[in-house]
Formats: structure tokens, sequence, C-alpha cells
């Protein structure tokens, strides 16, 4: 079944909605290009909070710190790092360099079941669109544990959102231009070792967003074609949602596999619905609702399921 006949939409005026997370009050916690963080409340009532020293972040990946604040990830042209945001707009950095050196325009930050913040860093590349292509391999993951940063897997094809899985104890992470989920063993001294993937992805699908459900699969937003894909602990893929265009995808794999895949080819989205669909959380009665997070829409889309979501790790934060 295609879910797409069930899509409803929330929120509007948003700007490249990239990340979206539901607390357990049902409150919508959204990275918003326009710089801060919207959130829509269960009554209906939304606020958007920007810092307020003046500084412009680029909001991409996002994830709840404690009672009142984000660690938002910066996705700047040249510029990158990973900021605390207060719900009152107080901001300042939380990491911004690894050694000496300053970390590249940042896409993702996941709060994992020990307490760990994960980081990934798509590519080293200025500007980010030189790596989108098959021969991208200069993503990483940076590891924020008792407040010591270190780079602990690198070399992936474009990093994109990574989750922590506490039914096997592994790290996953989506590689959206290596077309793959790999996982990772996590050493003692939480060195990411023994990668494998996962699942594989074919044509028009690049693997995005990242969660997991109550049974231990994990949920993938497909950037392009729209897709939600449910992965089985084996590997096998279901296709949840679609709303997707073959001419459109056929321009995309052309421009991915001879290297000049451009903004204005990208952005050319053909689809009836969705906008480039980028994340997902579950939220709702017994986390059953499923939020969509995009590139391209100035809301976001939602549709409910008869399978429950796991509640995320950062709710204890809350």
């Amino acid at each position: 079944m295609n879910y797409l006949n069930k899509i409803k939409f929330i929120g509007k005026g948003l700007n490249r909605p990239e990340c979206v997370l539901v607390d357990p009050e049902n409150t919508l916690h959204i990275s918003d290009f326009q710089g801060g963080v919207k959130r829509i409340f269960e009554s209906g009532k939304t606020d958007f909070v920007k810092p307020n020293n003046g500084f412009k972040i680029k909001p991409n990946g996002l994830t709840i710190f404690n009672k009142n604040s984000w660690l938002v990830t910066h996705l700047d042209d040249a510029s990158g790092g990973v900021y605390k945001l207060g719900f009152d707009g107080e901001i300042e950095p939380y990491l911004l360099n690894i050694g000496d050196k300053p970390i590249p325009p940042t896409n993702y930050v996941h709060f994992d079941f020990h307490g760990r913040i994960w980081v990934t860093v798509s590519t080293r590349k200025i500007p980010r669109i030189l790596s989108h292509n098959r021969y991208c391999d200069d993503g990483f993951i940076i590891l924020i544990d008792d407040g010591k940063p270190r780079i602990v897997a690198d070399g992936l094809g474009f990093a994109n959102e990574c989750f922590f899985n506490p039914f096997d104890e592994k790290l996953y992470v989506n590689e959206t231009f290596g077309k793959k989920i790999s996982s990772f063993d996590i050493g003692r001294n939480g060195e990411l070792i023994n990668k494998k993937i996962l699942s594989s992805f074919e044509f028009g699908e690049f693997p995005d967003g990242l969660t997991l459900d109550s049974e231990g699969s994990f949920w993938v937003t497909s950037i392009f074609s729209n897709k939600v894909i449910r992965v089985l602990p084996n590997g096998e893929k279901q296709t949840i949602l679609e709303d997707s265009n073959k001419k459109y995808l056929n321009l995309i794999e052309k421009a991915f596999q001879n290297g000049n895949l451009s903004r204005p080819i990208m952005n050319d989205l053909k689809s009836i619905k969705l906008k480039n669909i980028s994340s997902l959380a579950f939220g709702g009665k017994e986390l059953k609702d499923i939020y969509l997070g995009c590139l391209l829409g100035q809301q976001i889309a939602y549709f409910s399921h008869n399978i429950s979501g796991l509640e995320p790790a950062f709710w204890k934060n809350c």
C-alpha cells in the first residue's frame, strides 16, 4: 500500500524544514533555514526561536539537549559545527573544531541511549555540491563522549543521518551518495569498527533520514524519489510511501553517475505532494504518526501507520 493518499500537512511558511523531531508532548521541533527552530505545539500554537545575538545559523540537524535547549548543526556554505541554542534564543558554540581544524558544514547530530552524541559531516569538499556523485568518500562521524570529541569513522559516501540501535548496540549511518546504510560495531573506546552494509539502494533511491521503529526496523527517507522505505534487520526493504517521477529520476541518476549533479537539476523536482523528503520522526498517539521533514517545501507532511516508532533517546532530556 502506498500511503501517499493518506498524507496531511501541518505548519506553513517554513524554509527548508530539513529535520523534524517530536517530543513527549507531541510538539514538533523543526529546523528552519530562516535561521532558527520552529515549534508547533499540540494546541496549534507556534513559535520561532532564533539566536538573540544576531548570529545567522543555518540549521540542518537537531536534537533536544535538555529541558530548555537544542543542539543544532550549522550547514553554512563554508562553515559548520554544532551549536547549543536555548529555547530563549541564547546561543553558544558546542563544537566548532576537531583539534586545530574547523569542522566543515555539518549535517546531523544524534543523542543516543547511553548519553553519547554523534555528529555527521557529509563531506570535506566546499562547496558541498562537489561531493554529489558516486565518487564521494570523505564524509566522517564524530563522537562526543565525556566531553571529548574525536573522529571515529571516515571515508564515508556522504554521511547523513545516523542512529544508534539499542536492539543490537550498533551505530547505523545513511551514506546518501554511497546509496547504502552502513552499520558499525562500537569499540570499547567508542571507535567505529567492523563496517558492514545493512542494505543497498537502487534506481532513484538516495537515503537521507533515518529512524527506528519499535520492532527494530529502520525507516528511511529517500530524497529525489520521495520514498519512505522500511528496512528490516536482515536488510530487506519495504516501500511504505512514494511520490516520484521517473523522467526526473532519470535526469538525477544520469547526472549522479556522470558527476555533474547540480542544484538546478535537484531543485526541479517533479512530484504530486511531497517536496524532497529528508527526515522522519514518529509522534502522535502510540507513536504511530510519521512526520516528514523536507528540502523544498514550506510544510511538514505526515501520515499514520499501524507500526509504532521507538521512543527516542532524547525524550529523557525533555
